[in-house]
């Protein structure tokens, strides 16, 4: 695929208007994430570490793909986009045929716990960087933290969102330490969530979350 250069607010715009969730599912906590949140948060990987270009990215929970979509545009090499949920992975496969992202976005279906790979079968020289931002662990406690094993077990470098609690910051600061990881960067940011459930009154909601970058130590 030819390098594309692109302007980041019509990036935004691009994002913005692909198809989302049509009947999301609360136990999987899936709520749309904002496209301006989505840009911004894969531009600071892409362009403040240059972790996205070229590389090859898992992007866990994916969804209907809004953080892979953005990758694509930041010339990722390949992007492998991972759900469990089959129809989500639908909606992102509709997304991917309009944009003509075929060649670089590939939905997969399964739960992050089944997820196998072999890094020995990867050209020894790609790096691999994940995109994630997993469920929060309202409905099932600690599956962010599910998340973050397999992540650690196949990435070079990761790219987590999580709610801001300086708790929580030092919980995985610890988490990451004993996996032979390390927390990088955290980047705080008030990120935007569409309405997703009959039950939210506001159309909008913002809540505080970190990014985390983690690296191998």
């Amino acid at each position: 695929m030819e390098e594309i250069k692109i302007r980041k607010k019509d990036l935004i715009s691009i994002v913005q208007n692909v198809e989302s969730f049509t009947n999301p599912k609360i136990q999987l906590e899936q709520y749309t994430i904002d496209a301006v949140c989505a840009v911004d948060i894969i531009f600071f990987a892409g362009f403040e570490f240059n972790d996205i270009k070229n590389r090859f990215i898992f992007d866990m929970g994916s969804g209907t793909g809004r953080l892979s979509i953005a990758s694509a545009f930041l010339n990722a090499h390949t992007i492998i986009s991972i759900d469990l949920d089959a129809n989500a992975l639908k909606i992102l496969q509709k997304n991917i045929n309009f944009l003509e992202l075929e060649n670089v976005i590939f939905p997969l279906c399964c739960t992050v716990e089944n997820l196998e790979i072999k890094k020995e079968k990867l050209p020894k020289d790609l790096k691999i960087t994940t995109i994630m931002n997993p469920p929060f662990g309202i409905q099932k406690e600690h599956a962010d933290r599910f998340f973050l094993k397999k992540a650690f077990s196949i990435s070079d470098v990761i790219y987590s969102i999580h709610i801001a609690n300086q708790k929580v910051q030092r919980f995985f600061k610890d988490f990451a330490k004993r996996r032979h990881w390390e927390v990088d960067y955290i980047l705080p940011y008030n990120m935007v969530l569409e309405k997703a459930f009959p039950f939210h009154t506001q159309s909008r909601k913002n809540i505080n979350v970190d990014v985390y970058r983690f690296l191998k130590k």
